[in-house]
């Protein structure tokens, strides 16, 4: 019976419902999963719990509870660290990896708390670098002293640290006071010597400060042992009056200028002679760093003669010979200098003891400049092969600018577009091609700066994944300054034929016009690819928002904007014929078109665009509104214009304003009478009150406020008298 009830479930139910009001069935039967939800109608008593919090405001924390626990907690570390180090050596090393980690404190505590038995100044030295590090001096300096009152004893390496701090500090003036002072006690100091390191050091700090001096008198405590100069007290010395030299100060006059510039040089050259004195007695060795110190401190010289000096300086100290003075020279006959900058071996002086610098990159670059600033740019090939091709310095980016800034004063096209072919991939860059075109625009008179431009042109769209667009504004720059040659070709035709002068006029007219076509044409290219760039390719990036990518549109837009004037300029000119006119003003109406649509929604990208602004581009726009529109008005960038039938007209020079003669007297702006002087505007006398500027009473006029003649009257501009009343009534 009782194996059947448990069985069916609606039984089993039944039954403890009936049961459950006399009596619990717990012990009795198992529990079992009920299939109905029954809820309590009545909240159950809540159980209030003491250990939760009434609130959740949270109760401030004492500060220094914390830093209590906190420093109880590196005690246990340091304690623990400490039972396994006994070497002064790894308590450095494991104080350098807790700096690295930016651990100062336990570093701290550890160097403290093992300092009490033993010398750690190793660790020291790494807690005061690091503070230098971190531009603290002052906290730096208290822990060097810190250092001392527990009895760790500093060694020339701490001092190296503390001056070598102060020369990077961003405090000048209290790095110089710091370190010229520990440099004095260390110079009194028994158990330790300065050498020449802490000397230049200190002379480096000085130099960074611009203290001429105190670097001065840190350089008279040299000595021929241990404080000896070596190249690189020179050099910070040379280096410190070149930045002095070009300190630009407001207050001071340009002879002013030119007068310290000088003293600079001549103070520069005084340090020079002692340095070639003790060069040939074998004292010291000379290096690059110091002869090219002392070659920009040459450059200083505002004449072209003096600059020329740095070419004598070369020859004097790295045997490289000045081929300005000997343009027939043969620079490649010395053997010993050949591929000297790879192997490294100096070479040596005849009958001396001295050895020569090895010349490298910072050679070729100050040669370049100095070539460049002395107008000396014909040697600048020759040079190059000479340092590159034979000595064997490999030329940097560095070099690869200053040459084409080189060939840019020289106006040698050939070579700049030639040389862009030699420049390795690491180096190269768009501004090396502006460079270039920039030096086919000044070289406009040469017949092939268009050919030269070109190849600039195509190594770009070879070498570049973007072509750079000011780059293509010049090559379009090129095409219409280059018409020398035209006007050259006009001028040796016959005047007095006027029919062929007429038909050398149009040829040349339409010459110059194919030139400008042509350049339009190789830019149609390049100009399609940088405008799928900037507005399709890029504008679906994650920057399309940018205003970076916004000012590159504008580039396009602006470089858009020349072509259209090249275009207006051969139509408006009438430079073709009509039938080759007719492609040229399809493909300008698209660029037209794109034009306009840019600058359709300008407004919207740039809501505060200057007024002055917006009437510029709706002037711009009107350029051509329609699409086969060209006005005839319009003239690009005030290029040249072809008008070489007449003679330019002269202009007249402009008459001063006024005669400041010593014969004539100045006249007054205004005549106020033949003999009479001009009166003054009104009467401030001490016997006459000042008058009103009206006067409202019945019985009296208003009086004229000047007098215009003797005879005649100034009538009153309105009547305050009774006829006023008269006048209203009509």
């Amino acid at each position: 019976m009782s194996a059947s009830l448990v069985n069916c479930a609606a039984c089993l139910r039944r039954a403890v419902q009936a049961s459950s009001r006399s009596r619990s069935l717990a012990g009795i039967l198992p529990v079992l999963p009920q299939t109905n939800r029954h809820y309590a109608s009545v909240s159950p008593t809540s159980i209030e719990r003491t250990d939760a919090p009434q609130n959740l405001v949270l109760e401030p924390v004492d500060s220094d509870v914390s830093k209590k626990k906190d420093f109880e907690r590196l005690q246990r570390i340091v304690k623990k660290e400490l039972q396994h180090m006994d070497d002064p050596w790894k308590i450095a090393q494991y104080v350098e990896r807790a700096l690295a980690s930016d651990r100062f404190d336990e570093a701290l505590l550890l160097t403290k708390t093992a300092g009490k038995d033993r010398q750690v100044v190793v660790a020291w030295n790494h807690l005061i670098n690091y503070l230098l590090g971190k531009q603290q001096l002052k906290n730096a300096i208290k822990l060097y002293n810190d250092m001392k009152k527990r009895g760790q004893l500093p060694n020339v390496q701490t001092f190296t640290i503390i001056f070598r701090g102060c020369a990077q500090s961003q405090h000048p003036k209290l790095a110089v006071a710091e370190a010229v002072k520990h440099y004095n006690i260390l110079l009194s100091d028994k158990r330790l010597q300065p050498n020449s390191i802490h000397m230049n050091a200190v002379l480096n700090v000085c130099a960074r400060a611009g203290d001429l001096d105190s670097m001065f008198l840190i350089a008279d405590t040299a000595n021929e042992s241990t404080r000896a100069p070596t190249p690189y007290t020179y050099t910070t010395i040379l280096n410190a009056l070149r930045h002095q030299a070009l300190l630009s100060v407001d207050d001071i006059t340009p002879e002013q200028q030119a007068a310290n510039t000088q003293k600079a040089i001549d103070r520069a050259k005084t340090i020079w002679i002692e340095v070639i004195d003790k060069w040939r007695k074998a004292q010291l060795v000379i290096d690059e760093e110091l002869v090219c110190s002392m070659g920009r401190v040459l450059l200083l010289a505002p004449n072209k003669e003096q600059k020329k000096e740095v070419l004598d300086l070369l020859y004097q100290t790295m045997s490289i010979p000045n081929l300005a003075k000997d343009a027939g020279m043969d620079a490649f006959q010395d053997t010993q200098m050949e591929k000297i900058a790879v192997t490294g071996a100096p070479k040596k002086v005849p009958s001396t003891r001295a050895v020569y610098a090895v010349p490298g990159r910072n050679t070729l670059a100050l040669v370049l400049t100095a070539l460049a600033s002395s107008k000396l740019t014909t040697c600048g090939i020759k040079y190059w092969n000479l340092l590159v091709r034979y000595y064997g310095v490999i030329p940097d980016n560095d070099n690869w600018l200053r040459m084409f800034g080189m060939l840019k004063v020289a106006k040698a096209s050939g070579h700049a577009s030639s040389i862009l072919s030699l420049m390795p991939d690491e180096y190269i860059d768009a501004k090396h091609y502006r460079i270039a075109m920039e030096t086919c625009v000044r070289d406009n008179i040469n017949p092939n700066a268009i050919e030269n431009s070109s190849r600039v042109l195509d190594s770009m769209l070879e070498r570049l994944p973007v072509p750079d667009l000011h780059t293509l504004r010049l090559y379009l720059r090129v095409a219409l300054v280059s018409h020398f040659q035209f006007r050259e070709k006009l001028k040796q035709s016959d005047e007095e034929d006027e029919e062929a002068a007429k038909r050398a006029e149009e040829q040349a007219k339409r010459e110059y016009g194919l030139q400008i076509t042509t350049a339009l044409a190789h830019l149609w290219e390049p100009y399609k690819k940088v405008h799928y760039h900037y507005f399709k390719e890029k504008a679906k990036g994650k920057d399309s928002s940018t205003g970076a990518l916004y000012n590159s549109q504008r580039e396009v837009i602006a470089l858009a904007r020349h072509m259209f004037s090249a275009f207006n300029k051969v139509l408006n000119e009438k430079m073709l014929d009509e039938k080759d006119e007719k492609d040229l003003r399809v493909v300008g109406a698209k660029i037209n078109r794109e034009i306009q649509k840019f600058f359709s929604g300008r407004e919207d990208r740039e809501p505060n665009l200057r007024q002055s602004g917006r009437e510029d581009t709706a002037e711009g726009s009107e350029e051509g509104s329609g699409e086969d529109k060209f006005s005839t008005e319009f003239r690009p960038s005030g290029d040249f214009v072809w008008d070489t039938s007449r003679k330019a007209e002269v202009e007249e020079e402009r008459q001063p304003r006024r005669s400041w003669k010593g014969e004539e007297e100045r006249r007054p702006r205004r005549s106020w009478g033949g003999d009479e002087e001009r009166r003054p505007r009104r009467s401030w006398g001490a016997e006459e009150d000042r008058r009103p500027r009206r006067s409202w009473k019945g019985d009296e006029e208003r009086r004229p406020r000047r007098s215009w003649g003797e005879d005649e009257e100034r009538r009153p501009r309105r009547s305050w008298s009774n006829n006023r009343s008269s006048s209203s009534q009509r």
